[in-house]
């Protein structure tokens, strides 16, 4: 199963300490419930949903990484067009 954004294997390497931290605090920075947060974490390859880019980057932040860092996924001009029509 590919997930869209490597949030998993991020929190795969850490500590249990830091591991403990991170669950307790990072919900709370994005302003979300640990249940959304767990969302953000196993959001599939084909799912529509996203994180907003403000969490996300949050969220890298506290992996000393970029936004881009996390995304297992890339964007096509096509896709967008096909979204945009939609709309």
């Amino acid at each position: 199963m590919t997930y869209k954004y490597c949030i998993r294997e991020k929190i795969q390497e850490l500590t249990h300490e830091e591991y403990k931290h991170l669950r307790k605090e990072l919900p709370k920075a994005i302003g979300k419930t640990s249940r959304t947060f767990d969302r953000y974490c196993t959001l599939k390859a084909e799912d529509f949903g996203d994180i907003p880019a403000q969490d996300l980057d949050i969220i890298a932040s506290f992996f000393n990484c970029s936004a881009n860092d996390l995304k297992n996924y890339s964007v096509k001009n096509c896709e967008i067009h096909l979204k945009m029509k939609r709309a």
